[in-house]
């Protein structure tokens, strides 16, 4: 049994990760599940990437499963925090655009004759 837990940590981290991207999604429509798979998918390679650079610093021979699986998980967690670090600031700038296309559009619409206070 205990040969089975650095699968299951592997498992967790990939399954945890997609729960934490289903939960950030505006809605559940197949688009967005495909795209938080997807993403899901991308965040576990990176994991698999940081383990990978692990087994090949140490070999194949001298590499505990324990620590692979740890590094697994923190590869994955930190590709989901740079993730949602970009997502957030990438969902601010638009509000900012949108807020200040708004601001151009009201200035634009309004007459610049028949503003209260000028011409009184």
């Amino acid at each position: 049994m205990s040969s089975l837990i650095p699968s299951f940590i592997v498992l967790a981290s990939l399954l945890i990760t997609l729960v934490i991207m289903l939960r950030r999604a505006p809605d559940y429509k197949a688009g967005t599940i495909v795209s938080n798979l997807i993403i899901t998918a991308l965040c576990f390679v990176g994991g698999m990437l940081i383990s990978a650079m692990y087994t090949r610093a140490v070999g194949n021979d001298n590499s505990n499963p324990f620590i692979i699986s740890i590094l697994v998980a923190i590869g994955t967690f930190g590709a989901l925090a740079i993730y949602i670090k970009l997502d957030e600031k990438q969902k601010l700038a638009l509000q900012q655009r949108k807020q200040h296309n708004l601001q151009q559009q009201i200035q634009q619409d309004s007459p610049q004759g028949n503003q209260p206070g000028i011409n009184d």
